[in-house]
């Protein structure tokens, strides 16, 4: 028996978003007769971003097509839904609306990235570290959403009213987390053939905004970004004296951990130290080291657990030592492997990461906790209110510490290249 392949048109793609764009605007005016403010909130939002694939193509003549503009709306519509009471409701509705919308953001994270290396010719993703960084991108933004989501909850207690975005729970927040990363995998293995022509749109774009790439002056801004990640690693006496007495320190902290049973902590301190020597290594010369300062900022929350200090242990140091690793990761990325990145796009790489990280670090102490019995995250006599404030706390800081670390090394890129 012969069947035949569902086809939808373009046409009926189109008609299909507006036909959603009039269901977001009946919640809409369901939100003001009933005067719920979370409702009239994300629907209006939600609508201004259904026109924004039309004011790209206007305006920036960024033609999104038929197909994505629906995925977009059809998401907008379901989360705009959501807020009537699915979310509360509805067990499994959560779960839908946050994979769909994770399929979105690492579709945009992969479009930008791809876009970047058509764009320049100082940054080069291969297919492989391109897999990863759609999961970083995704996993960074959900974090996020996770904080814009905390912040809504604190700013209506505050001001006395309903919040506009809804958390339901510790477990609702980490399932979250687990259906962003389920929505970016099914991007990152089989969508990106769909959205690559908006790539190098996008690079098209970028182009005439910026010239013609074989002009002088392009080429000097791209010898300026590959000059400046280039010498992050130095071969100066006084800088590897200081770098080794750091890693021979944290080589140390390795041991004794070990010793002492702190395993966990050990192979974290270990993969430090791992980072630290593989400058060295790869040239075989025992002077190219990365620069102290980082070692240093890189070692602050082990500092604190050796010395006892609360404050070099605090959370917000320790996702901003996280920050620091990051851009480790990002520059021996660039000098040891096919990856090429320019000092915008590892401070990128640094942002979505350390906010990634955070998210990997809570789901992963949750699921050990749940199913092996360890209170890594589920602390005795916490109550799941107490552990998910706390939690959100944590993803403040990564968020604050990655884009605060991301504007200084930015800074000292620039005064690099002076």
């Amino acid at each position: 028996m012969e069947t035949r392949r569902l086809r939808v048109s373009p046409r009926q793609q189109r008609v299909a978003s507006r036909l959603l764009q009039v269901a977001i605007v009946g919640i809409l005016v369901v939100g003001l007769l009933t005067r719920n403010l979370s409702v009239l909130v994300n629907a209006v939002l939600a609508l201004a971003i259904t026109f924004l694939p039309a004011v790209l193509k206007r305006d920036y003549r960024i033609n999104l097509g038929a197909g994505i503009t629906l995925w977009i709306t059809l998401a907008l519509f379901l989360h705009t839904l959501g807020m009537l009471g699915f979310y509360g409701e509805v067990w499994w509705y959560d779960h839908v609306t946050h994979t769909l919308s994770a399929t979105i953001i690492a579709a945009s994270g992969y479009v930008v990235a791809r876009a970047a290396d058509e764009w320049s010719d100082a940054i080069s993703l291969p297919s492989r570290f391109m897999f990863v960084f759609i999961l970083l991108f995704t996993l960074g933004l959900g974090v996020f959403w996770e904080v814009l989501e905390f912040a809504a909850r604190i700013g209506a207690n505050l001001l006395g009213f309903a919040p506009v975005l809804v958390q339901y729970g510790l477990d609702d927040s980490l399932l979250d987390l687990l259906f962003n990363t389920l929505g970016a995998v099914i991007v990152a293995g089989f969508g990106t053939q769909r959205v690559s022509y908006l790539a190098e749109t996008l690079s098209n774009r970028l182009d005439e905004y910026r010239g013609s790439r074989r002009t002088q002056a392009r080429a000097n801004h791209n010898r300026f970004e590959t000059t400046s990640l280039d010498g992050v690693v130095r071969t100066e006496t006084v800088n590897a004296r200081l770098s080794w007495v750091l890693t021979s320190f944290l080589s140390l902290v390795v041991v004794g951990g070990v010793v002492a049973g702190a395993v966990l902590p050990s192979v974290l301190v270990a993969a430090v130290v791992v980072l630290a020597l593989v400058p060295g290594v790869a040239y075989r010369d025992p002077r190219v080291m990365l620069p102290w300062q980082l070692l240093l900022l890189a070692s602050l929350p082990i500092l604190g657990a050796v010395f006892a200090s609360p404050w070099l242990a605090s959370g917000p140091v320790t996702y901003f030592a996280v920050a620091t690793i990051a851009l480790v990761v990002a520059v021996e990325l660039h000098l040891f492997t096919p990856v090429q990145m320019t000092p915008w796009f590892a401070v990128l790489f640094v942002v979505v990461t350390t906010m990634a990280v955070t998210g990997v670090w809570a789901v992963g102490r949750w699921l050990v906790d749940l199913y092996l019995g360890t209170e890594l995250l589920l602390v005795p006599g916490l109550t799941d209110t107490q552990i998910e404030t706390g939690l959100m706390w944590e993803f403040v800081y990564s968020a604050a510490a990655g884009v605060v670390a991301g504007l200084v090394f930015e800074r000292g890129f620039r005064r690099r290249s002076e």
